[in-house]
């Protein structure tokens, strides 16, 4: 059985013309090529070279062994390399306190599929993170944006209210309406006649995961982007009449490194391609 290393000094020696051009390629001293060229020989029961004043000159079967040997040996050339475990690498993640991941969910699958070292961990603050999937008004100082969508705002009545089966609400229909505070959203109080009608809100939550869930047990309504609607099966967001259209644009931010700006440029590729 021949081994590896005297095919590669093999091929290098055909591609050069000289046993000291493969020796320089592959990083071994000129006699190591020869005698590996040698045994080579032995072990075919021919030569491969002729050895002559302009340079390396392949015989016959040397020519037949390049043929079948070529493809195969820089296919295998660093395997051991390129299958090696990558070391690990983590990749901390913001997530603003509005903006949901579970639309996000089959990008970040995908993500690791591709890069299987990387270590997703979510953290609680902008600084702390090389990427944030962030609105664009608060996107982190320091940090570059790109777009993944526009989004629209709506109400979120739970599915069991009467409120829930209309086309629309207007601003007369969630009069007096208790509203779940949402004081980490910069959009929350800018639509005019949400206003709860009671001193204290019911409830307050911390993100709109939890304002979701309170607005399906039925402790008031929000004001949210109309894709959460998708995000829990007791929660439906209505559109807004008698009121100007809020939107917002949804992106992911980067840390200006070369590699938080990498995975913000795949992580937007793998969006648009799961669109």
């Amino acid at each position: 059985m021949i081994e590896l290393t005297p095919l590669t000094y093999f091929k290098s020696a055909f591609e050069t013309g000289s046993f000291s051009g493969a020796a320089r390629a592959n990083g071994v001293r000129q006699p190591t090529v020869s005698t590996a060229i040698q045994k080579l020989e032995e072990a075919l029961g021919g030569a491969v070279f002729l050895r002559e004043r302009r340079g390396l000159v392949a015989t016959e079967l040397g020519k037949n062994l390049y043929d079948e040997i070529s493809d195969p040996v820089r296919k295998l050339t660093g395997v051991t390399e390129r299958m090696r475990a990558k070391p690990r690498k983590n990749l901390r993640i913001y997530c603003q306190p509005d903006v949901l991941v579970a639309p996000f969910a089959p990008v970040f699958r995908s993500l690791r599929q591709d890069a299987p070292e990387l270590v997703l961990n979510f953290c609680d603050g902008a600084d702390d993170a090389d990427i944030g999937l962030v609105s664009e008004l608060c996107c982190p100082s320091g940090h570059s944006f790109d777009m993944l969508r526009e989004e629209v705002y709506g109400v979120a009545v739970a599915c069991d209210r009467a409120l829930a089966k209309a086309q629309s609400l207007g601003l007369s229909d969630i009069a007096g309406e208790p509203r779940i505070d949402r004081p980490y959203c910069p959009q929350a109080n800018r639509l005019q006649g949400m206003e709860a009608d009671v001193d204290v809100a019911p409830a307050q939550a911390i993100n709109d995961q939890q304002v979701l869930d309170l607005v399906a047990a039925g402790l008031g309504i929000a004001f949210v982007p109309l894709s959460h609607s998708e995000a829990h099966k007791g929660v439906v967001v209505q559109r807004l009449r008698q009121a100007p259209e809020i939107r917002r644009t949804v992106g992911v931010s980067a840390r200006k490194t070369a590699f938080a700006q990498d995975i913000a440029n795949r992580f937007v590729a793998l969006f648009n391609q799961n669109q």
